[in-house]
Parts: structure tokens; sequence; C-alpha cells
């Protein structure tokens, strides 16, 4: 977890990565997938609410990446946060995972 304050907005952004299983996806994306799959997690709190959830579903074919999970899932949870804000947690989340 790491926490990004701007101005009067505390935002807190949880990873999780996990394997799941297809209903479990399917239920979370509406996504129809044949078989469990690894997962990344995102979960963003801003001000004490939970704003926005993203998942980031690894391809059968391809190697797990927990970097690259979490960016994919970091930009779907972000939707509905306001561009500023939006902006100032990439700056800090790739300061701190800058990989």
């Amino acid at each position: 977890m790491f926490r990004v304050t701007q101005g009067d907005n505390v935002v807190e952004i949880m990873f999780k990565h996990k394997m799941m299983e297809d209903y479990e996806i399917e239920g979370m994306t509406g996504t129809c997938v044949d078989e469990k799959r690894k997962c990344s997690l995102a979960t963003v709190i801003v001000n004490g609410l939970e704003t926005g959830r993203g998942i980031a579903i690894c391809h059968p074919g391809d190697n797990f990446c927990r970097a690259i999970g979490r960016k994919r899932a970091l930009k779907d949870a972000l939707s509905s946060v306001p561009k500023k804000l939006r902006t100032a947690i990439w700056r800090s989340y790739l300061a701190k995972c800058s990989y």
C-alpha cells in the first residue's frame, strides 16, 4: 500500500496479486475466461471512500509480471479520479516504483 497527499485529498492505494477462478473474474469484469488466471488487483481509496477498483488479468501464455499488472490495474482503478489528482498519484507511484 502507498499513500499520496495532494491538498485536502489523502489517497491510499492497495495492490493484491493472486490466482483467481474463472467465475471470480467474470463476476468482477464481465469477461468470460476458460480457466484460472493470475491477476493483479488495485483498490483506490480517496479520503476514506473507495473510489475505484482495477484488475489486470494475465494471459495463460504470458509470464506473470507484478509490475505490469500493478500498472494496468492502477490505470483502470484511477479512471473515475479527477485528472489533477490522477497525475499526482502516477508521479508518486512512478517515483517509488520506477520499473
